[in-house]
């Protein structure tokens, strides 16, 4: 598949077709193509031989597909930077990039308070919102442009490290294609003009589930705003009428959503199939949607952001979500290969999807990616091929029907509503909060689904007298270093913290005190 011949496609063949919509407007799919080739002309104009990748910052406007697409028409990666995002960690993605180009596709220029200009401090250029809206026509310049192609990275999504900065992961357009070409399949098969539910940030590899798959069969996404995912009631009202077939989201917000009676066949009569990646299903969850939407699909998948949003599909019956935890996540798509380590059980996934690594962090990069040999290609395999191989860091096995199953991490690594992160990520801030001397961190666990975090905090003596004033403080401090969901909701102070009987710190005990 080639995602932006598809679009021109449709561009074409449905110009007056509604491709995305929310609630700050909507564009349709001429309008999508003619907008994001004039700024893909002007990205050009700006950068010529500099083929660094430009930051999207912004929510869910139309201008963020716009920009997308106009920076890989351009021939350059984007990376799409949520608003929600706090401003240290804009400013080390930036540093990361060197002197980026910024797209503002938000209508405000300091999205929750933040002046990406001032942010930059003069290393690096701002395109802003007007601006983009209002760009000339590009004329001949468009159909000189070279689009990214083949091994070009077309997206870098920054995750959590565990040294306490984001780590770029690369998106090829081979990647994200080859993801495509099966994506479409899912749920018995996407079918044209499909709509499209997408809660999760552009910022999160979630997204891609939603946003590609829907551009591909020339369907229109209805985008669910962060604001709008706090008000369930409003949230019932707004997919009202909108024909809805297809729901992707975590499994938490599904959860949520199920809190409330209208969210049933009768709100979306025409849906066909919830698509679940980015953390554990539980079985609660399954079994209520099934109940509630008995047409509709319940499809789980897996796969880590660097192997290109997912390599697996099983659809859940209703006697697999009455059976215990965890649900399965399914058999490798055609051209994946899952393996485990005969030793740690760890999944390792070999495939035409996996990432070449992480932007400008080769040591990071060479210690899980390498390149494997498919003496046993299997299906979607050249013979005797060689493709990218990942080391995922979550532990797996395979069921009786020869089904993945994922049984949790072998390192500090969380997913917690959906978005994955580095334990170490957070403690590394922590170290840096006023008043904290030491700091450790632990998920709360039910069900085998991270429940929240639990920060335990020896203080340093006399800087934080009050327990109710030390807490705040230090989850105020820690909000200005990282994204909210990161952010322990729960605070403990302790004397010390425990250990093993080798001195190092003792995370299981951790967990049974979280």
């Amino acid at each position: 598949m080639n995602i932006l011949a598809s679009i021109e496609k449709y561009a074409d063949s449905q110009r007056e077709r509604t491709a995305f919509k929310s609630r700050t407007g909507e564009i349709t799919y001429g309008e999508l193509w003619e907008r994001s080739g004039r700024l893909a002309s002007e990205i050009e104009n700006r950068m010529r031989d500099n083929r660094d990748p430009v930051i999207v910052y912004g929510h869910k406007d139309p201008m963020m597909i716009v920009c997308f697409l106009a920076c890989v028409r351009s021939g350059r990666a984007y990376c799409p930077v949520d608003i929600n995002t706090p401003a240290e960690r804009i400013a080390q993605i930036a540093e990361t990039i060197g002197e980026p180009l910024v797209l503002t596709a938000n209508r405000s220029s300091a999205g929750n308070g933040i002046d990406i200009s001032e942010l930059l401090q003069g290393s690096g250029q701002v395109i802003g919102y007007e601006e983009i809206q209002n760009l000339p026509e590009a004329g001949d310049s468009v159909t000189k442009l070279k689009p990214c192609t083949g091994d070009d990275v077309f997206y870098i999504i920054f995750t959590s490290g565990t040294t306490g900065r984001p780590k770029g992961v690369r998106i090829t357009t081979d990647n994200l294609n080859g993801y495509l070409s099966w994506a479409v399949t899912l749920a018995g098969g996407i079918e044209k003009q499909s709509v499209f539910v997408n809660q999760a940030p552009y910022s999160f590899d979630l997204s891609v589930m939603d946003l590609y798959p829907c551009l591909a069969v020339g369907g229109t996404i209805v985008s669910v705003d962060s604001m709008l995912q706090k008000d369930n009631s409003e949230l019932m009202e707004y997919l009202t009428g909108k024909g809805v077939n297809y729901w992707v989201s975590t499994p938490s917000f599904a959860s949520i959503c199920l809190a409330e009676d209208r969210f049933c066949a009768e709100l979306m009569p025409e849906l066909k199939g919830f698509l679940f990646c980015g953390e554990v299903l539980p079985c609660g969850t399954a079994h209520s949607l099934i109940k509630r939407f008995p047409e509709a699909k319940v499809i789980n998948t897996y796969g880590p952001t660097e192997s290109t949003v997912c390599v697996t599909e099983i659809e859940i019956t209703e006697e697999m979500a009455a059976g215990s935890e965890p649900l399965p996540v399914g058999k490798p798509r055609p051209g994946t290969r899952i393996e485990l380590d005969p030793e740690t059980s760890e999944i390792i996934i070999i495939g035409d999807t996996v990432s070449p690594g992480y932007y400008k962090e080769p040591e990071k990069t060479a210690k899980v990616f390498f390149t494997a040999d498919s003496e046993n290609p299997g299906e979607g395999f050249g013979e005797n091929s060689v493709s990218r191989a990942y080391r995922t860091g979550d532990r797996g096995r395979f069921d009786a029907g020869g089904n993945l199953c994922c049984d949790g991490r072998i390192d500090n690594q969380v997913k917690l509503h959906g978005y994955r992160i580095e334990i170490e990520d957070i403690e590394s801030n922590l170290a840096g909060v006023p008043g904290v001397r030491r700091g450790a961190v632990a998920p709360r666990i039910s069900d085998g689904k991270v429940e929240s975090l639990t920060a335990f905090v020896i203080r340093e003596d006399e800087t934080i007298t009050d327990d109710y004033a030390g807490r705040k403080s230090v989850r105020l401090a820690l909000k200005e270093k990282m994204p909210s969901y990161m952010v322990p909701k729960r605070i403990i102070f302790v004397e010390d913290l425990p250990v093993t009987n080798n001195g190092k710190l003792d995370r299981n005990k951790l967990k049974e005190m979280a």
